[in-house]
């Protein structure tokens, strides 16, 4: 009868060596990450309902709203039309005004939309009471109109330091520069009369 061969059991992660590379060294084997990611909160799109010191409503801040950009600037339109975001209709109002802010007190690269409380009062101004409705209401826009999905944006109320609603005002005030503007007028002068003539 012909002797069976032995067969050594299966040798096991734990009692494997580890393989040695030829100047001695040991070799480690490449193992992926897990399939798990990571998101980065700093880049998830919110929306602040942004409220003065003393608690009157200020507006809303959008940080990485990129995307949606176009959307934002449409809100503060004076031309009576209605935007609509992914089916949300909102409504014009007279007293809203949209900016972009590279840098502010507040935050940095963000847009805001300020309620111009001088105008409160006058025709098709923006309702107070319906501050973080608004606010919602464009969340519910962007999210149906496929900008972002369900859960990624989030929004929050927050209340303004007196030095950051100082600094939005600043940035939101229009200075006339009278000097910039007599440079132009003369940049665009008329030239003496016998070129006027020719052209």
């Amino acid at each position: 009868m012909a002797k069976a061969a032995k067969v050594a059991p299966p040798r096991t992660k734990s009692d494997m060596e580890t393989p040695v590379k030829a100047g001695g060294g040991t070799t480690v084997k490449y193992s992926p990450s897990p399939n798990q990611k990571k998101k980065d909160e700093r880049n998830k799109p919110k929306i602040d309902n942004l409220m003065h010191p003393n608690g009157t409503c200020y507006g809303w801040a959008f940080h990485n709203f990129y995307a949606a950009k176009e959307e934002l600037k449409s809100l503060s339109n004076r031309l009576g039309m209605i935007t609509v975001i992914g089916g949300e209709e909102l409504k014009p109002f007279s007293n809203l005004t949209t900016k972009w802010l590279k840098e502010a007190e507040f935050s940095n690269y963000i847009w805001v939309i300020r309620i111009d409380l001088d105008l409160d009062g006058a025709y098709n101004c923006f309702p107070l009471n319906c501050h973080v409705a608004y606010g919602n209401k464009i969340a519910r826009g962007v999210i149906a109109q496929g900008i972002w999905g369900k859960g990624e944006v989030e929004v929050k109320t927050v209340t303004l330091s007196h030095a950051e609603a100082v600094d939005l005002d600043e940035r939101f005030s229009v200075v006339h520069n009278q000097a910039a503007d007599d440079a132009f007028d003369e940049a665009i002068r008329e030239a003496d009369s016998a070129l006027e003539d020719l052209i």
